[in-house]
């Protein structure tokens, strides 16, 4: 396929068949990783690739997204942390790179996948994952056979909207609502003791976002 056909392609895909995926496909999709772009050609990335039901029944334990237990592979990117580029994050930008080529292969080989950043806080997934403090866990990208072909989803903005020329120069939404509030929920929830989040998980997945319906996926 083009570049641009599978750009356009891609979903973010949430549900799974129980097909295993080939290690052959993995390491093809990773390698599409590997050539990513990286700052001052760092390629500070790794990759964790997580298949045992313990580790992935920890991660969600510790308040990752609950569709994840039924991916039948994680992908947990992290990246080499030790840059002198502070103001920018250039080791989040690498990272990236490597997480959109992840997606891209993934589709190219008939796979469905999900960048996902619902995941535990980082000294949690550390402490589960064995990751040195070097090292920043980026996001982890769900990966497996899709249940079926979901439907294309229009942009939300034409081209046109969202281009402008030397200056920014665009209509906006200037506030959103509640941010400041949700954040600050969201921390004090991550940051609960595990006991305590174990008893409020059940009326937390009632609120966690849903993509499972209208093909939305």
């Amino acid at each position: 396929m083009a570049v641009l056909e599978i750009i356009k392609k891609r979903r973010s895909i949430r549900k799974f068949t129980r097909k295993s995926v080939e290690k052959s496909k993995i390491k093809k999709i990773l390698e599409a990783g590997q050539w990513a772009p990286s700052a001052s050609n760092l390629q500070g990335w790794r990759f964790i690739i997580i298949d045992g039901p313990e580790i992935k029944k920890k991660i969600i334990e510790a308040n990752a997204a609950y569709f994840i237990e039924h991916a039948p592979v994680l992908i947990t990117v992290v990246y080499d942390n030790r840059t002198e580029n502070t103001e920018y994050k250039d080791h989040i930008q690498s990272a990236s790179a490597a997480i959109q080529n992840i997606l891209l292969a993934s589709e190219e080989l008939g796979l469905g996948a999900c960048w996902v950043n619902n995941i535990p806080p980082k000294q949690i997934l550390r402490k589960i994952l064995n990751i040195p403090k070097c090292f920043d866990p980026i996001a982890i990208v769900a990966l497996g056979y899709y249940e079926k072909r979901p439907t294309p989803l229009k942009r939300k903005y034409k081209l046109d909207e969202i281009i402008s020329y030397n200056r920014f120069d665009f209509i906006y939404d200037k506030g959103v609502k509640n941010l400041c509030l949700k954040r600050f929920l969201r921390k004090v929830y991550l940051n609960m003791p595990k006991i305590v989040k174990k008893i409020l998980n059940e009326f937390v997945k009632k609120y966690e976002k849903r993509f499972d319906t209208k093909d939305r996926y």
